[in-house]
């Protein structure tokens, strides 16, 4: 019987301990370049960080607890695409349900260079344990015109997948992917183009398909001066204009979303699903650290996305 009863106490503070390390419910926690997948009530972000961060939500998105990140470690094709990465520094992720599955495109890279990956892992459910490495998907090297990292997932209406992605050089890049393999088929071309412009998003509104990106600056803290704009096409191959018919191509882009008032600067790196709009925000009375936010969209009798006030 002693001996049951210093199992039972040692099964207790070891369950003591593991809820003790659980990070206490959030309504904004920090988080950089989120992607959300909403299941029902349950709502999961998935962030960059080490390892690929991951958040769980039970309330549709008022609180959030972290999960174990997705990566314990780095699959080795990583070092072959991007030599100068380290450790388990992972950018970018975007979440999707496909074929019964959750998967993952993520960037691997190294900060104002773009030899940089695209990668695919995937799992039974969001909050799984175990992660399958599927592979490169997109690299780009030094000589390129362009940068292999913040990719997109977009499904149309005809069950073509397509891939955009990109970040600053040439600007944003679309590509099909195949449906069995999700890895590019066909050809790329360029679908927005700006002096500063990465993380592009694309969604489907009836006849319309649009393109939300950052424009300008992240990753400067209180600094930063990222914003959200956004255009459309009759196709998702464009040419996207935006609401003064300029082309996304010559820089156009009507803005969503920008910094206002003096706590929350540079909102961007956005993910769309149904009305919601998750994106980081950089938080002043917080240091200038990047935080979750989450927008809801409603639509102008005109057919553009307009941010609902809180």
């Amino acid at each position: 019987m002693r001996a049951l009863w210093a199992l039972v106490a040692t099964l207790a503070l070891c369950l003591a301990a593991r809820v003790d390390a659980v990070e206490p419910p959030q309504a904004e926690p920090g988080a950089h370049d989120p992607t959300l997948l909403i299941q029902a009530d349950r709502w999961f972000v998935f962030t960059t960080g080490k390892g690929l961060q991951r958040l769980a939500s039970g309330d549709r998105g008022k609180t959030w607890q972290r999960l174990a990140p997705v990566f314990e470690q780095a699959p080795a094709w990583w070092a072959q695409a991007v030599p100068e990465h380290k450790g388990l520094d992972v950018w970018a992720p975007k979440v999707f349900q496909h074929q019964g599955r959750t998967w993952l495109l993520y960037s691997i890279s190294t900060f104002g260079k773009n030899r940089s990956a695209i990668g695919l892992a995937s799992s039974d459910r969001p909050d799984g344990s175990e992660w399958r490495d599927d592979g490169l998907v997109v690299q780009s090297v030094a000589t390129d015109n362009f940068n292999a990292i913040d990719p997109d997932l977009f499904v149309d209406t005809d069950g073509k997948l397509w891939l955009s992605y990109g970040s600053f050089w040439g600007g944003l890049r679309l590509t099909q992917l195949d449906a069995a393999t999700l890895k590019p088929i066909g050809s790329t071309r360029f679908i927005a183009r700006s002096p500063a412009i990465e993380a592009p998003t694309i969604v489907r509104r009836g006849d319309w398909v649009y393109l939300f990106a950052s424009y300008d600056l992240c990753c400067k803290g209180a600094d930063s001066t990222y914003n959200v704009r956004v255009g459309r096409a009759r196709a998702v191959t464009g040419p996207y204009l935006d609401r003064d018919g300029r082309d996304l191509m010559d820089g156009g882009g009507t803005q969503l979303l920008a910094a206002t008032g003096t706590r929350w600067k540079g909102p961007g790196h956005q993910d769309v699903v149904g009305d919601v709009m998750v994106h980081h925000a950089y938080d002043t009375e917080r240091g200038g650290k990047p935080h979750l936010r989450i927008a809801r969209l409603s639509w102008s009798a005109d057919g553009w996305p307009v941010i609902q006030e809180e």
